[in-house]
């Protein structure tokens, strides 16, 4: 089960970082259900747990120092998203053997569905705390 959980948390982090350069360097309003998919509350209004694995994706990118946004509103989408310089430029590094962008490979990878690659793309080249940029 943990290893579902963390396969999630890179899928989350790859849509995360892909949307913020996609839309680089407008600030936008991101939906969570765009990241984990459809929510399905349950009876009292809480969010399903998947949803609430992309919010804590989403936060833990901020506290990172990977992106910016405002304050989340109701659980459901945060405004003024947008990538930090430093997710910027992890992302177009180009990768030493193809010459090909990070974010283009993390795209392919997340097309594809190759959840090792991008755990190893993600692990590498974004998130590795020791990269000096």
């Amino acid at each position: 089960m943990l290893d579902v959980h963390i396969d999630d948390f890179f899928k989350d982090a790859s849509a995360i970082l892909l949307t913020g350069i996609q839309q680089f360097p407008v600030p936008i309003t991101l939906f969570i259900e765009d990241i984990s998919g459809p929510d399905d509350m349950d009876e009292f209004g809480l969010h399903s747990r998947r949803h609430l694995e992309a919010l804590g994706t989403l936060v833990w990118l901020k506290d990172e120092g990977y992106i910016r946004f405002g304050t989340p509103d109701r659980q459901e989408s945060v405004d003024e998203f947008i990538l930090t310089s430093k997710a910027f430029t992890r992302l177009i590094r180009q990768l030493p053997d193809t010459q090909t962008p990070v974010f283009r490979a993390l795209y392919d990878a997340r097309t594809d569905g190759n959840s090792t690659q991008l755990t190893q793309l993600l692990s590498q080249w974004v998130l590795k705390p020791d990269y000096t940029d």
